[in-house]
Order: structure tokens, then sequence, then C-alpha cells
């Protein structure tokens, strides 16, 4: 199978790289087969020192991620042991995003439903289209909805609001999102490519290890306080001040120039 006809692409352009949804026949719904390509995908970014951020998108301009490809339930969620394995592979999907160590951007057009709430939800940072819509329609399909995507799109928009999204199944506009604080920004279609990626672009300029530990005190903080790793938040921020980079940062500072981080 070649890289364009991959259900999911992964493509690095300079800085950035892009994990692409790539079943636009279906508006993006998620396989199985989808969702287990997405954590060695992340693990590879993550291990690329070139890439300094990853945006998550799906391919065509009719939809982000509508969802699971419910077309496939009855065979891979036939029984209880099967339904254990398709929220585990699912869950872990959702999770390699949300765990990544460098900043993650969904870039939202049009459907964003069910499991692609969970994807977008597990970015640090969502921008959509003005054609954006919203919705998780587990009520009117009948299905238990793993709670750690509820836990996460709770956080975002608040208790009440996701009583409702949740117990209505209705659909949220963009504008309805944007005010909630479902997602940061919202543009015009035909501008959502150029912003998403200069946004994209300020933060691959910044200083690479001081990000690195800004993301894991932040999914620390998300953490029960029982379970805090603060040692390993602390070494990442002690690291960054014996880096090359503070180094760089300062001088840079004092000559009136932009800093060149080099993440070491």
């Amino acid at each position: 199978m070649s890289q364009d006809n991959a259900p999911i692409l992964a493509l690095k352009d300079g800085p950035i790289g892009w994990l692409v949804f790539n079943h636009p026949a279906k508006h993006n719904a998620v396989s199985l087969e989808m969702a287990a390509m997405v954590p060695p995908i992340v693990a590879d970014f993550e291990a690329d020192p070139d890439i300094r951020v990853v945006i998550v998108k799906g391919a065509g301009d009719r939809a982000f991620i509508a969802g699971s490809n419910i077309s496939n339930f009855d065979a891979i969620r036939s029984d209880a042991e099967a339904n254990r394995k398709y929220q585990e592979i699912s869950q872990g999907s959702y999770d390699s995003i949300y765990h990544c160590e460098k900043p993650t951007i969904a870039m939202i057009r049009g459907y964003c439903m069910g499991g692609g709430m969970d994807y977008a939800a597990s970015c640090d940072i969502r921008i959509c289209s003005s054609d954006s819509v919203f919705a998780i329609p587990a009520v009117k399909l009948g299905l238990g909805y793993g709670y750690q995507g509820q836990i996460r799109l709770n956080r975002l928009i608040g208790g009440s609001r996701a009583r409702d999204l949740y117990f209505t199944g209705r659909r949220y506009s963009a504008e309805e999102a944007l005010r909630c604080g479902m997602v940061h920004d919202m543009v015009p279609p035909e501008e959502l490519d150029a912003h998403v990626r200069r946004y994209a672009m300020g933060i691959a300029e910044n200083a690479p290890l001081t990000i690195k530990a800004l993301k894991q005190v932040f999914l620390e903080l998300e953490r029960d306080p029982a379970e805090r790793d603060m040692q390993r938040a602390h070494a990442l921020i002690a690291a960054c001040y014996e880096s090359e980079d503070y180094k760089e940062g300062k001088k840079a500072f004092a000559e009136k120039r932009a800093p060149r981080f080099q993440g070491k």
C-alpha cells in the first residue's frame, strides 16, 4: 500500500509532523486498524528531533473525524471480550496523542463527532473552521462511551456544558464550540490551513526543552495528586537551565535577535 492510500498518513514538513486520518469517502471515520496505527506514528514523531509540533487533521474538506466506523461494530464488538479489545486499542490511540511529549494541534474542519471529539480533546490546541460541527451521538446509538474522553472534554468545557453535549447528543456549531471553550480559535475555511501552519511554526520556533517540561507539568496537573510524578517534571525543568538552548536564549536576548534553538 502506498503512503497516499494508507488510512493514516504520517507526513513531515520541516518542524511539523502531520498525522492525517485518510478516509474522506467515510468522513474519516476511524476503523480499529486506523486506531492501531496512531501510537507508532506518534512515537516516531516523538523520537525525531527535527519535529517540534504535531498537527492532527482529517483528509478532505468535509470532516476532521466523524467518529468510529460504526458499520464494523457487529464484527469487531460482537461480545464482551471483543468489545474490551476494541476499547483498549481505541483508548491507547487517544492516549498516545494526549501523552505526546510534543505539542499537538487538532486542525478541525467539518464533522468532529464521537471518537473525533476524543482525538480533538486529547490534543493540546484545537483550531476549527467556521463550518465545523461537533457532537457526541452515543445516546442516539445506545452504546457505552469511554470515560477518558468524557473526562478530558469535561476539563475543557466544564460539567454543565459537558452534560448538555452528552445527554442531548445534539450538534454544536463552530461558534458555540468557541464560546464554550471547546476550541481555542475559529477561522474561515479558506484560512484554516495557513492559520494553523502559522500557529504551529510559532510554537516550533520556541525552545523545545522548555516546551517538553511545560507539557509534562500540564499532564501531571491533570493526574490525581497521589499519582503525580513531579520529580520527573522537576528534572525536565532543571535540564532547561543546563542546556545550550538556555545559553542561546540569553545570548539572543542580549543581542536583540531571534534565538536559534536546537533542543540541546
